[in-house]
């Protein structure tokens, strides 16, 4: 699986990373970056100009140009040092974090910048090179699928920006915890407002959980582009509770009324102790498609993970429940619904708007034993 993820971005990455070591950056090396992994305690939000150092060999220059690894998890330590080899060295201690629970959990959000502030570095704060680097290592730690949640989600933070201060599509923070590498635990961390994704690799690519996801409007023209970042999502979700049987509904039902995501930032481990709602092994053949339909619209934006295919075997599915709260129709704002199975865990709620009127949303996919690689116990 992890190749083949690779495989289906290389074109994509090699062109955007071809873009960038055409404008002079480093070439990447093999076993993970030089730099010192100690906390930094603050992020940078300041711009500083590239102080890339000299390429190397046109031999190492030419397979940093594709970064085609023969595993995802090479593939994003070899991107994650072309991006590192185009930092100054403040920026490179800006964007160095060690690989401690307390700096996975405690800084993302789904509040803007403003409010909790993030760790590393904005790509508003990069140059055009750097950023270009920062975009070919984010892109390729997701599919075709993620890339266009990612880019939807960035756009309509750039919508926000447009109707109130605070948001912009390039509001979004890249950080390091732990040192890039093929042999030692490290997590690339992506964070803004409405989006965030902790890729964390072991030797070879291991998860992209917690993800968080959210949207504000629920649709949207910016930069002459019609946006529904989340419809996929909300269709999925809906279609699955839509195929029940008004006594499976009822059945699929919660007691409890919820305004927000019940797992969300800095919730880490704090699942029910018990499964609640109604048993996927009792649907349907149909049924359970459609819960496949709705666990792939989460974990199919991962590149290399292997994590859709762990949810959607016969035996997860045969532990795994699904249930709703308050409202089925996830139109009417208090709407809410859940997947919880032994490893995944998506979460998605209707909420009131805070810039607009309208429907938001919150979403969350996580998986029990993977958040965070499983480098922590929770």
């Amino acid at each position: 699986m992890a190749l083949e993820g690779a495989r289906k971005n290389s074109a994509l990455v090699a062109a955007v990373v071809a873009m960038a070591l055409t404008a002079g950056l480093a070439a990447c090396g093999g076993g993970g970056g030089s730099s010192s992994s100690s906390s930094s305690s603050s992020s940078s939000s300041s711009s500083s100009s590239s102080s890339s150092s000299s390429s190397s060999s046109s031999s190492s220059s030419t397979a940093s140009t594709s970064c085609s690894e023969s595993t995802q998890g090479a593939q994003l330590v070899c991107l994650a040092n072309v991006f590192r080899a185009t930092l100054s060295s403040s920026q490179l201690s800006s964007v160095s974090y060690s690989l401690t629970s307390s700096n996975a959990t405690a800084h993302w959000s789904n509040l803007p910048v403003g409010s909790v502030s993030r760790l590393g570095l904005a790509l508003s704060a990069l140059s055009t090179d750097q950023k270009t680097a920062a975009e070919a290592l984010i892109a390729a730690a997701l599919t075709t699928q993620g890339q266009s949640t990612m880019t939807g989600l960035r756009a309509a933070d750039g919508y926000l920006a447009t109707a109130a201060s605070g948001y912009g599509q390039n509001l979004y923070y890249v950080a390091f915890l732990g040192t890039p590498s093929t042999s030692s635990p490290w997590i690339l961390e992506f964070s803004g407002h409405h989006y965030t994704f902790m890729a964390s690799v072991t030797g070879d690519y291991v998860s992209m959980t917690p993800n968080f996801v959210g949207v504000e409007p629920l649709s949207f023209t910016y930069g002459g582009t019609a946006y529904t970042p989340m419809q996929t999502r909300h269709d999925t979700l809906a279609a699955m509770l839509s195929g029940l049987s008004s006594t499976q509904l009822a059945s699929a039902k919660l007691s409890q009324a919820y305004d927000d995501v019940l797992v969300g930032p800095q919730e880490d481990g704090d699942f029910p102790s018990t499964q609640s709602g109604l048993a996927v092994s009792s649907l349907s053949s149909t049924q359970q498609a459609l819960v496949k339909a709705a666990i792939n619209a989460y974990a199919a934006d991962a590149n290399g993970t292997g994590q859709a295919d762990a949810y959607t075997t016969d035996t997860a599915l045969a532990s795994t429940y699904i249930s709703w709260a308050s409202y089925s129709d996830l139109s009417t704002k208090g709407s809410y619904v859940r997947i919880d199975g032994p490893r995944v865990w998506i979460e998605l709620s209707v909420q009131s708007g805070v810039v607009f009127s309208a429907n938001h949303y919150h979403s969350i996919w996580r998986d029990k034993t993977a958040d965070y690689g499983g480098n922590f116990t929770f």
